[in-house]
């Protein structure tokens, strides 16, 4: 589901580069040539990366002192889409576009992806993955500003927490499992989420439940009262007084948007 490799050496534009999944990104540390896609060239500068959409064969001409090639599935991406809803996020590869990162933006992105390295390699759960690429994506275009303050532990720690959320949020609420999960009391983890995520346990947990109930009125055949019964909620006008503080409108207004 993911393909993640160090890139280097000189490139003539008749090879094209290969990918074993469709979403692409060139991640350039250092460089000199350019990127050559069908809607033209691109320069390869220090510090640029390029999201890459599926269309079109990939092909350098140039020299890539320092870079990663990454490649994943299209439902890794999906989860992305789940947490960031805006519409750069939807639109991320829907064509070729790119972002040059100052030094300090740079040099997390390589930390990030040197971390993410790792976990690729020691084969960890693919919903961790899932999480962590969420993440980076989200910091590279722009769209977690406060991941630029995260340090590696604080990385982490919510790759575990979301981790954790995403497996659980459908039948758990409690403040106390959570901490239990992440090895922490109550205080703490609220504490921390609030420190690095600007949200609260209950908020994360409710903006979660809401965007798993968006996405169910929107793209499946489900009732109103099996979409209750899937978030956890025992009654199903506890489920549309939610959705309706959460949302502004009634599940029914929401429905009928599509």
């Amino acid at each position: 589901m993911i393909q993640l490799e160090p890139i280097n050496g000189f490139f003539k534009r008749e090879h094209a580069l290969q990918a074993l999944y469709p979403m692409r990104m060139l991640i350039v540390r250092d460089g000199a040539g350019f990127l050559c896609m069908n809607s033209g060239d691109y320069p390869l500068l220090k510090g640029r990366i390029f999201f890459i959409p599926e269309e079109g064969l990939v092909r350098l001409d140039g020299e890539i002192t320092s870079g990663y090639w990454l490649s994943f599935s299209s439902l890794l991406y999906a989860e992305f889409l789940l947490q960031h809803l805006d519409p750069q996020a939807k639109n991320l590869f829907l064509n070729l576009s790119f972002r040059d990162l100052d030094l300090h933006r740079s040099t997390k992105t390589y930390q990030l992806l040197d971390q993410l390295k790792r976990e690729i390699n020691s084969k960890s759960d693919i919903s961790f993955l899932a999480q962590y690429l969420s993440l980076f994506l989200g910091f590279t275009a722009g769209l977690d500003g406060y991941l630029a303050a995260f340090n590696l532990d604080d990385l982490q720690q919510v790759l575990r927490f979301r981790a954790i959320l995403e497996q659980f949020y459908k039948q758990e609420r409690s403040v106390q499992f959570y901490a239990e999960g992440m090895g922490m009391s109550a205080g703490k983890l609220n504490k921390f989420l609030d420190r690095v995520l600007g949200k609260s346990l209950v908020v994360l947990i409710k903006d979660r439940i809401m965007r798993e109930a968006e996405e169910l009125l929107l793209h499946s055949d489900y009732t109103v009262d099996e979409i209750a019964a899937q978030l956890g909620f025992e009654q199903t006008v506890s489920f549309s007084t939610s959705f309706r503080r959460h949302k502004g409108m009634s599940v029914l207004q929401f429905s009928r948007l599509t």
